[in-house]
Protein backbone atom coordinates (compact mmCIF):
# COMPACT_ATOMS: atom_id res chain seq x y z
CA UNK A 1 0.00 0.00 0.00
CA UNK A 2 1.41 3.42 -0.98
CA UNK A 3 2.12 5.92 1.78
CA UNK A 4 -0.02 9.06 1.66
CA UNK A 5 1.70 12.13 0.25
CA UNK A 6 2.71 14.84 2.67
CA UNK A 7 0.72 18.04 2.58
CA UNK A 8 3.07 20.98 3.26
CA UNK A 9 0.09 23.18 4.14
CA UNK A 10 -0.85 20.87 7.02
CA UNK A 11 2.77 20.67 8.14
CA UNK A 12 3.01 24.47 8.22
CA UNK A 13 -0.23 24.69 10.23
CA UNK A 14 1.14 22.14 12.71
CA UNK A 15 4.31 24.19 13.08
CA UNK A 16 2.37 27.43 13.54
CA UNK A 17 0.05 25.99 16.18
CA UNK A 18 3.03 24.23 17.76
CA UNK A 19 4.88 27.53 18.03
CA UNK A 20 1.97 29.23 19.80
CA UNK A 21 1.45 26.24 22.09
CA UNK A 22 5.14 25.85 22.97
CA UNK A 23 5.41 29.57 23.73
CA UNK A 24 2.36 29.41 25.99
CA UNK A 25 2.87 26.04 27.71
CA UNK A 26 6.55 25.23 27.27
CA UNK A 27 7.93 21.97 25.92
CA UNK A 28 6.89 19.74 28.81
CA UNK A 29 3.46 21.36 29.07
CA UNK A 30 2.70 20.84 25.38
CA UNK A 31 1.06 17.62 24.31
CA UNK A 32 1.02 16.52 20.70
CA UNK A 33 -2.68 15.68 21.06
CA UNK A 34 -3.39 19.28 22.05
CA UNK A 35 -1.70 20.58 18.88
CA UNK A 36 -3.50 18.04 16.70
CA UNK A 37 -6.90 18.70 18.29
CA UNK A 38 -6.63 22.43 17.54
CA UNK A 39 -6.37 21.59 13.84
CA UNK A 40 -8.57 18.50 13.75
CA UNK A 41 -5.66 16.43 12.47
CA UNK A 42 -5.52 12.69 13.35
CA UNK A 43 -2.65 11.52 15.55
CA UNK A 44 -1.21 9.22 12.90
CA UNK A 45 -0.74 12.22 10.63
CA UNK A 46 1.66 13.81 13.08
CA UNK A 47 4.18 10.99 12.66
CA UNK A 48 3.80 11.31 8.91
CA UNK A 49 5.49 14.74 9.24
CA UNK A 50 7.69 14.42 12.34
CA UNK A 51 9.64 11.52 13.83
CA UNK A 52 9.04 12.61 17.41
CA UNK A 53 7.96 15.47 19.64
CA UNK A 54 11.62 16.44 19.93
CA UNK A 55 12.01 16.56 16.13
CA UNK A 56 8.78 18.60 15.98
CA UNK A 57 10.15 21.15 18.49
CA UNK A 58 13.38 21.44 16.47
CA UNK A 59 11.37 22.16 13.31
CA UNK A 60 9.24 24.71 15.19
CA UNK A 61 12.49 26.49 16.13
CA UNK A 62 13.52 26.64 12.47
CA UNK A 63 10.00 27.69 11.39
CA UNK A 64 10.02 30.55 13.92
CA UNK A 65 13.48 31.71 12.82
CA UNK A 66 12.59 31.64 9.12
CA UNK A 67 9.40 33.63 9.68
CA UNK A 68 11.18 36.20 11.84
CA UNK A 69 14.07 36.49 9.37
CA UNK A 70 11.64 37.13 6.52
CA UNK A 71 9.80 39.83 8.43
CA UNK A 72 13.04 41.50 9.52
CA UNK A 73 14.39 41.43 5.96
CA UNK A 74 11.20 43.05 4.68
CA UNK A 75 11.53 45.72 7.38
CA UNK A 76 15.21 46.47 6.70
CA UNK A 77 16.65 45.30 3.38
CA UNK A 78 13.30 45.81 1.68
CA UNK A 79 13.60 49.49 2.55
CA UNK A 80 17.28 49.73 1.59
CA UNK A 81 18.41 50.10 5.21
CA UNK A 82 21.88 49.00 6.33
CA UNK A 83 24.11 49.30 9.36
CA UNK A 84 22.81 50.96 12.50
CA UNK A 85 19.57 52.03 10.80
CA UNK A 86 18.78 48.40 9.87
CA UNK A 87 19.51 47.19 13.41
CA UNK A 88 17.24 49.89 14.85
CA UNK A 89 14.41 49.00 12.47
CA UNK A 90 14.71 45.29 13.24
CA UNK A 91 14.57 45.79 16.99
CA UNK A 92 11.76 48.34 16.73
CA UNK A 93 9.71 45.68 14.93
CA UNK A 94 10.36 43.20 17.74
CA UNK A 95 9.55 45.75 20.47
CA UNK A 96 6.28 46.61 18.69
CA UNK A 97 5.33 42.93 18.55
CA UNK A 98 6.00 42.52 22.27
CA UNK A 99 3.91 45.62 23.01
CA UNK A 100 1.08 44.03 21.02
CA UNK A 101 1.20 40.88 23.12
CA UNK A 102 3.71 38.52 21.50
CA UNK A 103 4.67 36.31 24.40
CA UNK A 104 8.40 35.91 23.88
CA UNK A 105 11.16 34.21 21.97
CA UNK A 106 10.88 30.47 21.47
CA UNK A 107 14.66 30.15 21.41
CA UNK A 108 15.10 31.59 24.88
CA UNK A 109 12.07 29.76 26.25
CA UNK A 110 13.14 26.33 25.01
CA UNK A 111 16.84 26.94 25.71
CA UNK A 112 16.13 27.42 29.41
CA UNK A 113 13.72 24.47 29.55
CA UNK A 114 15.27 21.66 27.51
CA UNK A 115 18.69 22.51 26.07
CA UNK A 116 20.37 20.32 28.71
CA UNK A 117 18.11 17.34 28.00
CA UNK A 118 17.57 17.55 24.24
CA UNK A 119 20.65 17.69 22.06
CA UNK A 120 18.43 17.89 18.96
CA UNK A 121 16.71 21.05 20.21
CA UNK A 122 19.91 22.53 21.66
CA UNK A 123 21.61 22.24 18.27
CA UNK A 124 18.56 23.71 16.49
CA UNK A 125 18.59 26.70 18.87
CA UNK A 126 22.36 27.11 18.54
CA UNK A 127 22.12 27.12 14.74
CA UNK A 128 19.52 29.91 14.71
CA UNK A 129 21.35 31.97 17.35
CA UNK A 130 24.54 31.71 15.29
CA UNK A 131 22.65 32.70 12.12
CA UNK A 132 21.20 35.80 13.78
CA UNK A 133 24.52 36.73 15.34
CA UNK A 134 26.17 36.55 11.90
CA UNK A 135 23.44 38.76 10.41
CA UNK A 136 23.90 41.26 13.23
CA UNK A 137 27.66 41.14 12.74
CA UNK A 138 27.28 42.14 9.07
CA UNK A 139 25.08 45.09 10.07
CA UNK A 140 27.43 46.14 12.86
CA UNK A 141 30.37 46.09 10.43
CA UNK A 142 28.39 48.24 7.99
CA UNK A 143 27.69 50.69 10.81
CA UNK A 144 31.35 50.74 11.83
CA UNK A 145 32.45 51.34 8.25
CA UNK A 146 30.00 54.24 7.90
CA UNK A 147 31.14 55.80 11.18
CA UNK A 148 27.88 55.25 13.09
CA UNK A 149 28.99 52.42 15.40
CA UNK A 150 31.96 52.34 17.74
CA UNK A 151 35.10 50.62 16.47
CA UNK A 152 36.97 50.04 19.74
CA UNK A 153 35.14 46.68 20.00
CA UNK A 154 35.07 44.28 17.06
CA UNK A 155 31.93 43.54 15.07
CA UNK A 156 31.62 39.95 16.33
CA UNK A 157 31.85 40.99 19.98
CA UNK A 158 29.25 43.72 19.52
CA UNK A 159 26.89 41.39 17.63
CA UNK A 160 27.09 38.81 20.44
CA UNK A 161 26.57 41.53 23.05
CA UNK A 162 23.44 42.78 21.23
CA UNK A 163 22.01 39.26 21.14
CA UNK A 164 22.85 38.55 24.79
CA UNK A 165 21.36 41.85 26.00
CA UNK A 166 18.23 41.28 23.96
CA UNK A 167 17.60 37.74 25.21
CA UNK A 168 18.16 38.86 28.80
CA UNK A 169 15.65 41.66 28.31
CA UNK A 170 13.11 39.25 26.79
CA UNK A 171 13.46 37.01 29.85
CA UNK A 172 12.94 39.96 32.17
CA UNK A 173 9.95 41.07 30.09
CA UNK A 174 8.34 37.67 30.69
CA UNK A 175 9.06 37.83 34.43
CA UNK A 176 7.63 41.35 34.74
CA UNK A 177 4.83 40.83 32.20
CA UNK A 178 5.76 44.17 30.63
CA UNK A 179 7.60 45.31 27.50
CA UNK A 180 9.56 47.92 29.49
CA UNK A 181 12.70 45.75 29.71
CA UNK A 182 13.01 45.34 25.93
CA UNK A 183 12.30 49.03 25.38
CA UNK A 184 15.02 49.98 27.88
CA UNK A 185 17.64 47.65 26.42
CA UNK A 186 17.02 48.93 22.89
CA UNK A 187 17.36 52.55 24.08
CA UNK A 188 20.56 51.67 25.96
CA UNK A 189 22.05 49.84 22.97
CA UNK A 190 21.45 52.69 20.53
CA UNK A 191 22.00 55.67 22.79
CA UNK A 192 25.03 54.45 24.74
CA UNK A 193 26.56 51.08 23.93
CA UNK A 194 26.77 51.08 20.13
CA UNK A 195 27.33 54.78 19.51
CA UNK A 196 30.70 55.77 18.17
CA UNK A 197 32.59 57.79 20.78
Amino acid sequence: MARPRKNEHIKEELLSVGLDTLLTNGYHGTGIKEVLDKLGVPKGSFYHYFKSKEAFAAEVIHFYAQDLNQRLMEKTAGKGKTGLEAIKLAFSLLVDEYRQGMSGCILGALASEISETSEVCRLAILKEVENWTRMLQVLVKQGQDSGEIRTDLDDNMLARMIWNCWEGAVLRMKIESSSIAVEEVVDLMFEAILKRR
